[in-house]
């Protein structure tokens, strides 16, 4: 899904105050609450064969629930390794 789409569908879930994350490859998303990851298109959660490396990109993503009270991004602290 296009992160604009991702953006629209995000504000309105977020209206019927319910909290949403996305999880985004690029900065400038418009949602409401931003997990960036530096990983290439097509790899939001990371390697491919690296399943707990997946775990804990959802976990830091889902900490912003909790961490983020107003709209924003944030950049988790995961990097590329190949």
């Amino acid at each position: 899904m296009c992160h604009r789409s991702v953006g629209l569908v995000s504000r309105a879930i977020e209206g019927e105050g319910i909290p949403t994350v996305t999880l985004a490859m690029e900065r400038g998303v418009a949602a409401p609450r931003v997990a960036f990851v530096p990983f290439p298109y097509n790899f939001p959660m990371g390697e491919l064969d690296l399943r707990e490396r997946h775990r804990e990109v959802a976990l830091a993503a889902l900490a912003l629930l909790h961490e983020l009270d107003e709209p924003g991004e944030v950049e988790l602290p995961f990097r590329w390794r190949r």
